[in-house]
């Protein structure tokens, strides 16, 4: 390369030369925003059969190319969207900030929930923080929903939601010039079929059994955690998300706040006096803004500052609960909501009562746990009715 050439990348490009022989082509040089190196391009002229021809267009095309270079002209931001060579991750950050402004509080949290599983995502499968927008393809994509997809944890219905989510995302990606395409736009979601809820309830022995496992490994701030679910019907995140001051001991309450409800209401959960005697057991000398279960350390759900992750509740319910007690998958920790509610119905508390604990919308849901214990009631009169 010549002394001149060596200069001219200050000026992000190398200008068009042709070169003749058995292969006849024009290169030259611009930077790949990517790397910030020059690379090369070529133009075939081959297949244009007159010499005389061939040399006519190539002359045509360096005086094209050579013009838009010196109005600051680059070949790979062309190909690409206007702002693909941005930061994916602080693209990222912009589309949450924007939705932060726009969207209801519950479905920024969701939305923080599934960017954080992506931004984890790629940092654990050595993607830098400083990979660009046009570094996400469609295999990476592929990879992701198939992570996604052979997750024994992660419901086909949570498959959908993040599908459903990533779409979003790349499609706003779309409308704002960061991409050409959807790289999550080819993949289907799971079928109707497969979203039904697959738990099964859980029963008396299996929850004397289990409140003996967790006896027996000194866990009571797990097993609090699972009565929360029997009793108060609260569902594993509201339950991560309880702080200290959340939990009065002379009223018997939970106070769940609008911020971490599903339905953005505040609620207040009557703790039953079955579950006193354990709910007394915790450790409740902390501040009370910090969080009732923490994540640190690991598995032991002690109060502290910092936030437990959202899926280590069925993390240890997966690694230890499950295993210890030869379940099957159908039992999850959530099935502790199906089963209190149904059993409290059982009970003979009135459905508007267990409406409000449960804080549905309207007792047509609660109807539905209703269906449970009457059936369940007609095979114990059919059975146990005495003869006449």
């Amino acid at each position: 390369m010549s002394e001149h050439q060596k200069t001219i990348p200050l000026l992000q490009y190398i200008p068009p030369r042709l070169t003749e022989g058995k292969e006849w082509y024009i290169s030259y040089y611009a930077i790949y925003p990517a790397t910030g190196k020059l690379r090369r391009l070529r133009i075939k002229l081959n297949r244009i059969k007159s010499i005389k021809q061939r040399r006519a267009v190539a002359k045509q095309l360096i005086s094209d190319i050579t013009k838009k270079q010196l109005a600051g002209w680059n070949p790979f931001i062309e190909a690409e969207a206007p702002k693909a060579f941005h930061k994916l991750f602080e693209v990222f950050d912009i589309f949450m900030r924007i939705h932060e402004k726009e969207s209801e509080p519950h479905t920024v949290r969701t939305y923080k929930s599934f960017m954080k599983y992506l931004k984890d995502y790629l940092v654990r499968n050595n993607y830098s923080e400083q990979m660009y927008v046009s570094d996400f393809d469609v295999r990476l994509a592929s990879d992701i929903m198939i992570g996604i997809k052979t997750d024994e944890s992660l419901s086909a219905r949570t498959y959908n939601n993040y599908l459903k989510f990533f779409k979003l995302l790349f499609n706003w990606m779309m409308q704002f010039n960061y991409v050409t395409m959807n790289p999550f736009g080819h993949i289907k979601r799971m079928p109707n079929r497969l979203l039904k809820k697959k738990r099964d309830e859980i029963s008396k022995e299996q929850r004397d059994k289990l409140l003996r496992y967790l006896e027996s490994k000194g866990n009571n701030n797990y097993l609090v955690m699972c009565l929360l679910c029997y009793y108060c019907f609260l569902r594993p995140k509201e339950i991560l998300l309880l702080r200290v001051k959340d939990i009065d001991l002379t009223k018997q309450v939970v106070y769940i706040s609008k911020a971490i409800a599903k339905n953005d209401n505040d609620s207040v959960r009557t703790i039953p006096d079955a579950m006193m005697q354990y709910i007394k057991k915790l450790n409740l000398d902390y501040p009370p803004d910090y969080y009732l279960f923490s994540s640190l350390p690991r598995f032991a759900f002690m109060p502290g500052k910092q936030r437990a992750e959202g899926r280590i509740i069925a993390r240890y319910w997966s690694d230890f609960i499950r295993p210890a007690m030869k379940w099957p998958k159908e039992i999850q920790f959530y099935s502790l909501k199906d089963s209190g509610i149904t059993d409290m119905l059982d009970s003979g508390v009135a459905p508007n009562f267990v409406q409000g604990q449960a804080d549905h919308s309207s007792l047509t849901i609660t109807s539905i746990y209703a269906k449970k214990r009457n059936a369940r009631a007609q095979l114990e009169i059919k059975e146990k009715a005495r003869s006449f």
